[in-house]
């Protein structure tokens, strides 16, 4: 599958949150009961910064199908494009996850004019979440991925180092009517220096007046906190919208050249239409 579709569809099934490395993952509840699996399709509008604290957001847009698949094991869509989980009980689950994220044109962003471009990123590893229980007529638990990233321009693929990002999410239900649900997250990123150095180095080749030489360091890659609100419009029509403030004061690599601004933003709106469903029936915890 070309990687682009990838990055892209990872985006619908984790309910439309931006994806890791450094995106997020969507959370992990849902209604009580769900179908095992759900074949549809989906399309929507992200503008999302083109790197952690860029002063540059670029706009993707798409529409192709997806599949969500439910199983004790195995399981596609929703809070990763793919895992597999091999324990999970009602207060602790441990899986292998996948995730992946958009590209960038260096040509279109002023602060790395000159440089390779960014190509899409995605990562693998194990994650352990811990289920918190009710909290104001929701449920939040702690993440705690920690991911191998990759990046790949389809021709090839370059391991980029180590990301671990744990997240406090939450969810609420019916927040102002029926079918009206909640996701809300807090998210810090920490990273290997192979991934800073892919966003923050600047190699003497590259160099300008405006822009020198920099050499990344691992450590703290910057804070995420996320808000979604998705709308059951029927029973296999959804829609959703929702965005994200990214805060990087403090990190790392504030040095850097390419360290643009403190505080990013970014918007999703997008809709999904779920065709065909399973008449077996899984508890909510399977996502």
């Amino acid at each position: 599958m070309n990687f682009k579709i990838l990055a892209l569809l990872s985006i619908i099934l984790t309910s439309l949150a931006p994806v890791s490395a450094w995106g997020e993952d969507g959370g992990s509840f849902s209604k009580f009961t769900e179908p095992l699996w759900e074949i549809g399709v989906g399309g929507g509008a992200f503008y999302t910064p083109d790197y952690p604290a860029s002063d540059k957001n670029s706009l993707h847009g798409l529409a192709l199908p997806y599949l969500i698949y439910r199983g004790d094991f195995l399981r596609i869509g929703r809070d990763s494009i793919l895992k597999g989980v091999f324990f999970d009980t009602d207060i602790v689950e441990f899986d292998i996850s996948a995730a992946a994220s958009f590209n960038s044109s260096s040509d279109d962003n002023d602060a790395r004019r000159g440089m390779p471009d960014l190509d899409y990123l995605f990562e693998i590893g194990p994650q352990l979440k811990i289920k918190l229980g009710a909290a104001y007529g929701g449920r939040a638990e702690l993440q705690l991925p920690f991911r191998a990233v990759f990046s790949t321009d389809i021709t090839r693929i370059d391991h980029r180092g180590y990301l671990f990002n744990p997240k406090i999410a939450y969810r609420k239900q019916n927040l102002f009517r029926k079918n009206i649900d909640m996701d809300c997250s807090i998210s810090s990123g920490f990273a290997t220096k192979n991934l800073h150095e892919y966003f923050y180095r600047v190699a003497p080749q590259y160099a300008t007046e405006t822009r020198p030489a920099y050499e990344a360091d691992s450590g703290y890659l910057g804070s995420r906190l996320t808000f979604g609100l998705s709308y059951d419009i029927t029973e296999h029509l959804r829609a959703y919208v929702g965005g994200g403030i990214g805060y990087y004061g403090g990190a790392v690599n504030q040095r850097s050249p390419l360290f643009r601004q403190e505080i990013t933003t970014s918007v999703h709106a997008a809709l999904t239409w779920s065709l065909f469903q399973s008449k077996t029936r899984v508890p909510s915890s399977r996502q």
